[in-house]
């Protein structure tokens, strides 16, 4: 049986691979900062604290040994040296890293794996954090795969994104899109991101980083319409001009208001889980749960979105 570390196993990603790696009949401890119940059955080890302070990491995990790692908590280069310097790699046959597309300067145009990185002003320091982590374990001796996605959604997100949406629409409230680019963007559903990340474990290939998103180029009024279909009612698209308006998009959108578009050629030239879950349907799914669970989010950026209905 496969041992199987997930950093992170509480919030959305991280419960949803724990969940599935379980299921799978593989071997599995999490470690949490212990800050959100784990009501899920099957689990090895559940360890609890802050992997930012090395000395309890050091104490939690003490130099336990583990086939696979599937980091989904790494911010900063710093992580990756806690933890590497408190677990024992001799039997480590890969780590997974969760990065994002946000490493590359551009992101705009199908970026392929082998793009540059560096600073992306629209990612800002959340982009450069991944990449210098990402650096970092480049330069290691580590059996490494980093994995790059776009927009990820589904059941028992944390980020205030699609139930955004469902939300204005099931209220009949006007919902204020940025207009003045033609902006596309790509989506992955949770369920197949960590298939792509349990179809690691089915072969040797090491120091690789991949894409991984659905190749579907949805517009901002694909997505709010779909969103419309699967909640059953018509969403009412307020159109905001972004060069007669000063605030920033952010301010009233859940997205950035840019192209977001991944190449995922390398993944499937590798013969790697295909993510295959197409925008409707991984909606549909999620809004069956958020309908069960109405769960209460915010997104503490977006504090002008009565303020821009008004004046739009």
């Amino acid at each position: 049986m496969k041992s199987i570390l997930v950093m992170g196993g509480s919030d959305f990603i991280g419960s949803t691979l724990a969940k599935y790696l379980i299921k799978c009949g593989y071997k599995v401890d999490i470690l949490t900062r212990g800050k959100r119940d784990v009501k899920y059955k099957g689990l090895g080890k559940h360890f609890q604290c802050d992997r930012k302070i090395k000395s309890k990491l050091q104490q939690n995990l003490n130099n336990r040994s583990y086939d696979y790692i599937y980091d989904m908590t790494v911010y900063s280069k710093e992580d990756i040296k806690n933890l590497i310097d408190c677990i024992e790699l001799k039997s480590l046959k890969k780590y997974i890293v969760l990065s994002s597309g946000a490493v590359y300067k551009d992101s705009t145009n199908n970026a392929k794996e082998d793009n540059e990185k560096g600073e992306n002003e629209n990612w800002g320091k959340y982009g450069l954090g991944k990449k210098e982590a990402e650096d970092y374990i480049i330069n290691s001796n580590l059996p490494y795969i980093i994995i790059r996605p776009t927009y990820i959604y589904g059941p028992n997100n944390n980020l205030y994104r699609e139930y955004y949406f469902f939300e204005r629409i099931l209220k009949e409230k006007k919902i204020p899109v940025p207009n003045g680019k033609n902006v596309t963007t790509q989506f992955i559903y949770i369920d197949d991101l960590v298939q792509v990340l349990e179809s690691l474990t089915h072969n040797d290939r090491v120091r690789e980083a991949y894409n991984v998103t659905n190749p579907q180029l949805i517009s901002w009024n694909e997505l709010i319409q779909t969103c419309g279909e699967v909640v059953k009612k018509s969403p009412i698209i307020k159109l905001v001009d972004v060069n007669k308006i000063n605030y920033e998009e952010r301010e009233y959108f859940p997205f950035r208001n840019i192209d977001y578009n991944l190449d995922i050629d390398k993944l499937i030239e590798h013969g790697l889980y295909i993510p295959n879950i197409l925008l409707k349907e991984g909606l549909k799914k999620t809004y069956k749960w958020y309908y069960s669970n109405k769960p209460k989010l915010k997104d503490e950026r977006m504090t002008r979105v009565e303020d821009i209905i008004k004046i739009s």
